[in-house]
């Protein structure tokens, strides 16, 4: 059986390192949060990967860190993954989601909705009508 066109001997070779992927990016966002004068508390298990705590406010941030990663090698060319809070958590408190990718520099996805991200931004499109990520305005 495929997924994504990938076989399963290449799903089990790119799924190879994936939580030390993980574990990499937990890292990386959990340091840039304490240089943005954040304490931070990793979990132990569960689907929030770090508490936070902002040292001057007080305010209590909820983080599930995912790696930022693009569809390589499947129909969708390159098309970013987009993750959600799965977790039935996420209808007690409010899950951050913050992407990291291979630089190392965590992102945050928009925070307002997708209609007013559309009336916000335009992005380019690639030649098969997918969104390639490249903002043409604001």
């Amino acid at each position: 059986m495929k997924s994504n066109n990938l076989s399963k001997k290449q799903r089990k070779m790119s799924g190879q390192g994936a939580a030390q992927k993980g574990d990499w990016c937990e890292l990386m966002a959990a340091a840039y949060f304490r240089k943005n004068n954040y304490l931070v508390f990793t979990r132990r298990s569960g689907p929030i990967d770090l508490v936070l705590v902002h040292q001057e406010t007080g305010e209590t941030r909820y983080i599930d860190v995912k790696y930022k990663n693009t569809r390589q090698g499947t129909k969708s060319h390159g098309a970013r993954i987009n993750r959600t809070v799965t977790s039935h958590l996420k209808n007690f408190i409010k899950i951050e989601i913050i992407y990291v990718g291979d630089d190392g520099q965590p992102e945050q996805p928009y925070p307002f909705g997708i209609k007013q991200w559309h009336q916000e931004f335009k992005i380019e499109r690639n030649k098969l009508g997918h969104y390639n990520g490249k903002v043409v305005a604001r």
